[in-house]
């Protein structure tokens, strides 16, 4: 079977996962890491991408590019960004950049190019005939279609065969495989990244997935380093008597040690935190303890989780209604963020089993696999979703008009709904239709007060559709099957 990928580029960084002959798993980069920072560097000699770019950011503040994502999306830049931010006659930021000696204009697209085609080249390590494999890749929940194009056109001219768009929230899903569940479920996306938080509550019911709401904070891990920075930056003021605050390259040397301390105490007890020559020849050592760690960052962590009042106030729904929490972003990896959030959701399964920083991108990777199979299949069985709402109609129950299956759900898909009958009702009688004036099929059952109605729809890969009528209670049924694919 040939190989499908999935990439996932985010405002700190970015991840290539692979599908083939069933497995999927993340393609580590030349380093060995299996996630690459999502920052360019522009010097005098040559563009650098990644952990390179990150390694020499220190003395290349003013041209190293990061969280480019913002700019992509149309929004404005950072208020502390190094990099100078105009923009053009077209109204649209650019970046100034020192390049080769000469001052250099790239737009946010061109640096995203240069994020794909580092990408490209780690997935050609692992695969010779990447261009001609499938690739999906993620955006954010809210890109319209003008920036999904956008965002392809970039990934596209990197070399990428990309098949699909799909949002970062449902390929989080598909990354854990929940769409394998029949039963109707509620799914929070909890994504901290390191500049943004997002908290999205998906419906998952037959193999397919709906949104049903979201919220962004700007804020994110970047958010926690600082705090770090700042703890840390206090431990040196009480030994040297030095304020590292107000010296830029300190500061940013103190900051890229404090992301190791946040990562480091992600897994253990205690990190330790080095920095040779920090401010005018000294060095500076220090132990950091998870304890404190904690304490530092409780206000943080209390901001990253107080949207999700909110979100669950205008969804009409309580923590209780969730049945799965999924981790996204490196930043959930935090042990008190994940702490807090079982704590939440007690009733919850807090999903670990994937990594949060890979998710995103083994979700994409699995979707490539599923399209590449389906490329596979011949054109007279090839059917990827359905065109039209599925409703069912019935007076005799208490909501009379309920959407079965949504419009461009994929297919094949299972979906079981309960009903609610109204009282003193003996038989029910519910007609299937694709649009108010065409009628499918129409079920009727004897029923009782002690009955629990289940309305099943099975659509095969060939259109088929197998609809039941169930009384759990009686174990009575009846079925309807529609043997014609439908357009």
């Amino acid at each position: 079977m040939s190989a499908s990928f999935g990439v996932h580029v985010g405002n700190s960084s970015a991840c290539i996962a692979v599908s083939k002959d069933g497995k999927t798993d993340v393609v580590a980069n030349a380093a060995g890491d299996r996630t690459t920072p999502a920052m360019v560097g522009f010097t005098d000699s040559e563009i650098s991408v990644g952990l390179a770019a990150k390694q020499s950011r220190i003395r290349n503040l003013t041209n190293t590019v990061t969280k480019n994502k913002f700019l992509v999306g149309g929004e404005e830049p950072m208020d502390d960004s190094p990099v100078t931010c105009e923009t053009n006659k077209d109204g649209k930021y650019v970046y100034q950049v020192d390049y080769k000696e000469q001052e250099h204009t790239v737009t946010p697209e061109e640096i995203l190019q240069h994020v794909y085609q580092y990408m490209h080249d780690i997935a050609a390590s692992h695969c010779g005939n990447v261009d001609e494999s499938n690739t999906v890749i993620t955006v954010p929940l809210e890109y319209k279609t003008d920036l999904r194009n956008k965002v392809r056109v970039c990934a596209e001219n990197a070399g990428f065969r990309v098949v699909q768009v799909v949002s970062e929230p449902v390929a989080s899903c598909l990354g854990h495989a929940l769409e394998q569940e029949m039963d109707r479920r509620y799914i929070l996306v909890y994504r901290v990244g390191g500049s943004t938080m997002n908290a999205t509550i998906i419906l998952v019911s037959g193999g397919s997935y709906s949104v049903v709401d979201t919220i962004e904070l700007r804020k994110g891990g970047d958010a926690l380093t600082e705090v770090v920075t700042r703890y840390l930056a206090g431990e040196f003021m009480r030994k040297y008597k030095e304020d590292l605050l107000v010296h830029k390259k300190a500061k940013a040397k103190l900051a890229m040690e404090a992301e190791k301390v946040k990562h480091v105490l992600s897994t253990l007890d205690t990190a330790h935190c080095y920095v040779e020559s920090l401010f005018d020849g000294m060095d500076f050592s220090t132990n950091v303890t998870r304890a404190r760690f904690d304490n530092e960052i409780s206000k943080v962590v209390s901001d990253l989780l107080a949207p999700l009042t909110e979100l669950f106030s205008r969804c009409k729904l309580t923590t209780e209604d969730i049945a799965h929490v999924i981790l996204s972003g490196g930043t959930t990896k935090v042990v008190k963020i994940q702490k807090q959030l079982g704590s939440m959701f007690s009733g919850a399964e807090l999903n670990l089993n994937v990594s949060p920083d890979e998710s995103i991108a083994i979700g994409a990777a699995v979707q490539a696999s599923l399209i590449t199979k389906d490329e596979n299949l011949s054109e007279s069985t090839k059917l990827l979703s359905v065109s039209r709402d599925i409703v069912a109609i019935s007076e005799q129950l208490t909501e009379p008009n309920i959407v079965v299956v949504h419009a461009d759900s994929t297919i094949p898909l299972r979906r079981n709904l309960p009903l609610t009958v109204n009282k003193d009702v003996t038989e029910v009688t519910v007609k299937l239709v694709f649009s108010p004036e065409l009628g499918l099929c129409t079920l009727t059952l004897p029923v009782d007060n002690k009955t629990k109605l289940i309305l099943g729809v099975h659509i095969h890969r060939d259109g088929s559709t197998h609809f039941t009528l169930t009384d759990k209670a009686s174990s009575k049924s009846t079925d309807y099957i529609l043997k014609q694919a439908q357009s």
